[in-house]
């Protein structure tokens, strides 16, 4: 009997390791996490979009991820009745994000899942990778507590010149 306590005393710690180990608290985050690593123990889009909706996540990161403080942040909620889901708008930059870094160059239309879609204006050859981060940081500045929809846009991390747009298609 207290062999069976102390093995399932053991799994129920491993669990909490394995889920500590890919927590993230913003969105921009969980997106570096899968640039990093595609095939790591990433959270996945339901993963990210219950961890923000549970209150897992803090306020939008302090860091501008390489921005300086006048460079333009994102703009949200720009045009009316264009709001696309979040957890759409998650997918979406998950599929941008385990791209080939260079399958985003000249494309407009990067990503379209159900109610979200992700462009960029095409002009500028940013990475999949600058792409996605772009992404995220819509997320983190654009998603409102409460509410499960989000519209916004972004220059793509790394590029001030390539808008990166999530919005209902």
């Amino acid at each position: 009997m207290v062999k069976l306590i102390l093995c399932v005393a053991s799994l129920l710690a491993l669990g909490q390791t394995a889920a500590a180990a890919k927590a993230v608290t913003s969105f921009s985050e969980w997106v570096d996490g899968i640039i990093a690593d595609p095939t790591g123990d990433n959270m996945t889009p339901g993963e990210v979009v219950d961890a923000f909706k549970s209150g897992n996540f803090t306020t939008p990161p302090a860091g501008t991820y390489g921005r300086s403080v006048l460079q333009k942040r994102a703009s949200c909620y720009e045009q009316p009745n264009t709001e696309c889901l979040i957890v759409d708008a998650v997918a979406c930059i998950n599929a941008v994000a385990r791209r080939g870094a260079n399958d985003c160059h000249g494309v407009y239309m990067q990503c379209q899942i159900n109610t979200a879609a992700m462009t960029t204006d095409g002009n500028t050859d940013s990475s999949c990778n600058d792409v996605a981060r772009g992404g995220g940081f819509i997320l983190d500045h654009c998603v409102r507590s409460g509410n499960d929809w989000v519209e916004g846009s972004e220059f793509a991390f790394g590029n001030g010149g390539e808008l990166v747009r999530l919005r209902r298609p």
